[in-house]
């Protein structure tokens, strides 16, 4: 009995000890001991396997992947909590621990995306030049919008995959991870239930983190405000928004330029305000008129949302199909299995 798939198993349900405890029938101190390693007898195995619907043999393996605590870079809300936090890092580990499964043998596509150095990134405008770069690893062009977002990232060996439905995850955009940097593949972690631009822009953002910030450690600010300016530039670079976006700048104007590019109407807004197509008083009112429209929740040029298939293009490849029978051979529960493919 492998001790952290216990701890695991719970987690990803979003159970404390002593609710796993209440489930099997035996205290949380039990719980607390079985989760330190101490001995486990088959029977409280058995009823652990039973209620949280991994198999007997899931909890003998050996050790899951490491994600270290702390490790998994989140874009969240406020107010989000730490048990939430976790059961995402859950979610991402089994994801993990698939692609280690069959990532040799379906041949998954290398990876392409090269981080920057440390000193890379001096400057807002070093930034834009990063974007650039990875918009051609990501087999695009300097002023080409980005039709799938999504299937550009898994051609270039990165895996996508949406977050769990249950719970608080909404308030999780994303989050993301490079396994075994450089020999592991990079993973993103999108929230699910939004928006088609809502999910562009949060797999650029995390792109963003992969890329800038695997060498660098910066304050939780600093970096967020990178990965937005570098998810701006990768949707639509610098020449091509000064191209279309003239002033004066109307919420016309930027709705048009969604529609081309895929980006939001808000983030465009920020866009400008990057690159000093507007002020900060032009942002405050179009900011303003958004609300009075009611778009802050939905926004008008609906995007399409980009449906990841990478990991179960792994998964058919190696047991033949994504569905209840390959929940039951990776020893996962259906709903696990559903989530990761989904």
């Amino acid at each position: 009995m492998n001790a952290d798939r216990v701890r695991h198993a719970r987690v990803y349900h979003g159970w404390s000890q002593e609710g796993l405890a209440e489930r099997v029938g035996t205290t949380q101190p039990k719980i607390s001991q079985l989760e330190k390693g101490t001995y486990v007898s088959a029977d409280l195995l058995d009823a652990i396997a039973e209620v949280t619907q991994f198999s007997r043999e899931w909890f003998e393996r050996g050790p899951l992947p490491d994600l270290p605590t702390g490790s998994l870079r989140f874009r969240k809300r406020a107010g989000t909590r730490v048990s939430d936090d976790d059961r995402i890092r859950a979610h991402v580990r089994q994801a993990l621990e698939v692609v280690e499964r069959f990532a040799e043998s379906a041949q998954v596509p290398g990876v392409r995306l090269t981080p920057v150095k440390p000193d890379a990134v001096a400057n807002p405008e070093a930034i834009e030049r990063v974007a650039l770069e990875v918009r051609e690893q990501l087999g695009v062009g300097p002023e080409d919008p980005i039709p799938n977002l999504t299937r550009a990232i898994e051609r270039s060996g990165v895996i996508v995959i949406g977050s769990i439905s249950q719970g608080d995850s909404e308030k999780h955009h994303g989050a993301s991870f490079w396994s075994d940097y450089p020999l592991g593949h990079p993973i993103i972690c999108v929230g699910r239930g939004r928006s088609g631009d809502s999910q562009r822009f949060t797999s650029a953002h995390e792109i963003g983190h992969l890329v800038l910030h695997q060498f660098r450690n910066l304050d939780p600010k600093h970096a967020e405000a990178e990965a937005h300016r570098f998810a701006g530039a990768l949707l639509i670079p610098e020449e091509s928004a000064l191209d279309c976006i003239e002033p004066p700048v109307t919420l016309r104007t930027l709705a048009m330029v969604k529609g081309r590019w895929g980006i939001a109407i808000r983030a465009l807004i920020r866009r400008c305000l990057d690159l000093q197509i507007i002020d900060a008083h032009h942002r405050v009112s179009l900011e303003k008129q958004i609300a009075a429209r009611g778009w802050t929740r939905e926004e008008p040029v609906p995007v399409p949302y980009e449906e990841p298939l990478l990991l179960r293009r792994l998964i058919e490849s190696g047991l033949g199909s994504a569905g209840a029978s390959a929940a039951q051979r990776l020893g996962l529960p259906p709903l696990a299995i559903r989530e990761l493919v989904a």
